[in-house]
């Protein structure tokens, strides 16, 4: 009878185990996204089948980041060549300065895709996820290498599609480029914002930025957006403040404004100088991506955007 007792506790045990690694890492080609506290998305997988780690999604970003203690810790099972930082000692992410100590090369392996490339390796940055991934840098491991990454952010749904699957999808798509710093995905668009007085046009460049909770984010040296404040006196600017009291951004509350095709209500709209090294017009946020399955073909640089 005890040894009865000790067989089913240790099935329990096993069940228990399998049931939670089941809930936090999805089948292949997919990952279960959730939201983190700073607004960005991220998932729980096995690295090279070997090391549970959460990894964050960024398309704001050339190079993988990834915490200096994770990777020490678990070196031999990532299998990736590192080195010491003679560059760039430090990265501003958000406002948060951290110190490169060391840079990495390798691939790194996740629910059917694959990251190949550079890795920043940051002093403490373990604060949400011990790794972020730039998307425009994942492919499949299968499908000829290809990058196309499903992203259904409403139903908390991240997933590679192969060239066949993306075909099916009979939608509007918008033409992609990396005509920007340091080539992070960008898209070339006129947004119209509404005013208590007149519908207004900005036409420009604006990158992908899928950890920022406005939908429209812009920036104060680029020559449209100083146009459209010289030339529109209904635009009132409310200044944001940081802890020590320096302004960081302003910002307006618009009737509406429309991007490629999609209308906000009320939207803030912000404008700040602090993105002095972007050569783009502004960044268009997370809300565009959260209301309907978008899919990001990196390899012929079109964005779909399902109705």
């Amino acid at each position: 009878m005890a040894h009865t007792k000790r067989t089913l506790l240790t099935l329990f045990c096993w069940c228990s185990l399998s049931n939670i690694l089941c809930a936090q890492i999805a089948p292949a080609n997919s990952m279960r996204l959730y939201r983190t506290q700073s607004g960005h998305y991220a998932f729980h997988t096995l690295l090279n089948d070997r090391v549970l780690s959460s990894v964050m999604i960024e398309s704001g970003i050339h190079a993988a980041l990834i915490d200096s203690a994770f990777i020490h810790k678990h070196q031999h099972e990532l299998g990736l060549a590192i080195r010491p930082n003679n560059m760039n000692k430090e990265i501003n992410l958000g406002g948060t300065v951290y110190r490169i100590t060391h840079r990495a090369k390798g691939n790194l392996k996740m629910n059917g895709c694959v990251y190949e490339g550079e890795f920043l390796v940051l002093s403490h940055y373990r604060n949400e996820t011990e790794v972020t991934i730039p998307i425009q840098r994942l492919r499949q491991k299968d499908d000829w290498g290809s990058r196309i990454v499903m992203l259904d952010i409403k139903n908390n749904q991240m997933r590679m599609l192969t060239r066949n699957e993306l075909r099916s999808w009979d939608c509007p798509r918008h033409k992609m480029n990396h005509r920007s710093y340091m080539r992070m995905p960008a898209i070339s668009t006129t947004i119209a914002i509404t005013t208590s007085e007149s519908t207004l046009f900005l036409e420009g460049n604006f990158n992908i930025d899928l950890g920022n909770p406005m939908p429209l984010y812009l920036r104060e040296q680029s020559l449209g957006v100083q146009q459209l404040l010289d030339e529109n006196k209904a635009i009132t600017l409310t200044a944001g403040y940081n802890q020590r009291g320096e302004i960081v951004a302003q910002a307006f509350k618009p009737f509406g404004c429309e991007i490629l095709g999609h209308s906000f209500t009320l939207p803030t709209i912000c404008i700040t100088d602090k993105l002095q090294r972007f050569t783009t017009d502004g960044l268009i946020g997370l809300p565009l991506f959260t209301e309907h399955a978008v899919a990001f073909d990196f390899d012929n640089d079109y964005l779909y955007i399902q109705e």
